[in-house]
């Protein structure tokens, strides 16, 4: 971790952009006592991803679709077939 005074944060912010830009961590100091850090900015969360870190929701146990519901769905054909039958549908109004 590196550090930085006050008086040569006020003098040369760019500098200490440009290293925390290149991952560096900075402790800014006034009269030898660190006062801020300087940290590289992180990756957004999601919403859902503060929410479970906060402990308001839980995350679901199987993030895929379960085959029950699968098994609901009509079957249909294949999407070429229904695009088919559509634009024959609507030529024909």
């Amino acid at each position: 971790m590196e550090t930085m005074g006050l008086r040569e944060l006020n003098q040369n912010p760019s500098k200490a952009v440009a290293r925390v830009r290149a991952g560096a961590t900075i402790v800014v100091t006034d009269r030898g006592r660190p006062v801020l850090r300087l940290v590289p900015e992180t990756a957004p969360e999601t919403t859902l991803e503060r929410m479970v870190a906060a402990g308001e929701v839980t995350p679901p146990a199987d993030q895929g679709m379960p085959e029950l519901a699968l098994d609901l769905l009509p079957d249909v054909g294949s999407l070429s077939d229904l695009l088919i039958e559509d634009r024959d549908r609507e030529r024909n109004r």
